[in-house]
């Protein structure tokens, strides 16, 4: 689950036996080179500060260790600019979370989780729409604290002229990822307006139900500009790249980066 739907869990969690990690690392791509020492550096600290305190703490973070950075560099593939890890002791509650958002390097190990940083991003990043436009597909993206918490996706068949809205990424014959280019000729233009024109209204909904503060729209020129022009509704930007086949990931970082 997303980081934002864990934090009324992970604010209520408190493990005097064996303990609660609480990991904000960065990942930026300036520290790329840089996180794993930061990581390895850390966690060792806090294994030493335990060592002349209790023994069935030290076994229980021993454990949590060993499994946070397996789980972390198994998961490298994802990385974006930081890592955020709550997790508790004796295989309890294990949340792992790569964010799209900057965060100090700080590592806490004690009976609570630190939430400083994450309920201060938590405030400074709300509610963020992301709309992925291509000739005959929408993709409209739910995210919170740099995470993508929920995927609409508004698909176009134009061969019938008819579109269907999907719940989850990849449906409707993988809509999210078509190939096709930016190119209207005469025969798809009034299809294609039609298509973002009820769209529009849709996302306009959108907006709404979840709130979003800010929309970021991405896709090549013809399709973003008719999409902004369409929705009627304050943009924040427009990231002018065709990201059909883009990992989520690579969606996160393009609507974010500076």
């Amino acid at each position: 689950m997303a980081l934002s739907t864990e934090l009324g869990t992970i604010k209520q969690l408190h493990n005097a036996e064996a303990g609660v990690l609480s990991l904000y690392l960065s990942t930026k791509p300036s520290e790329r080179d840089k996180w794993e020492i930061h990581l390895k550096n850390e966690l060792r600290r806090l294994e030493q500060e335990i060592k002349s305190g209790d023994e069935t703490k030290l076994k229980a973070f021993k454990q949590l260790r060993t499994r946070a950075e397996q789980e972390i560099r198994s998961n490298e593939h994802k990385l974006l600019r930081s890592i955020v890890l709550f997790a508790e002791g004796n295989d309890g509650l294990f949340e792992l979370h790569f964010l799209q958002l900057d965060v100090d390097n700080e590592f806490h190990y004690g009976d609570k989780p630190n939430l400083d940083q994450i309920e201060k991003l938590d405030a400074e990043f709300p509610n963020t729409g992301i709309l992925l436009a291509q000739l005959d597909s929408i993709t409209a993206y739910d995210t919170r604290l740099g995470e993508i918490e929920d995927v609409i996706v508004f698909d176009l068949d134009l061969d019938t002229d008819q579109w269907r809205r999907y719940q989850g990424r990849g449906k409707g014959g993988e809509a999210a990822s078509s190939s096709q280019t930016d190119q209207f000729d005469s025969r798809k233009e009034n299809q294609v307006r039609q298509f973002y024109r009820d769209v529009a209204e849709e996302i306009r909904k959108l907006h709404k139900h979840y709130k979003w503060s800010e929309v970021v729209i991405i896709g090549q020129d013809r399709s973003a500009n008719l999409l902004k022009d369409e929705l009627g509704i304050e943009v924040e930007r427009v990231v002018n790249r065709n990201l059909g086949h883009a990992e989520d990931e690579e969606v996160l970082r393009r609507a974010f980066e500076a």
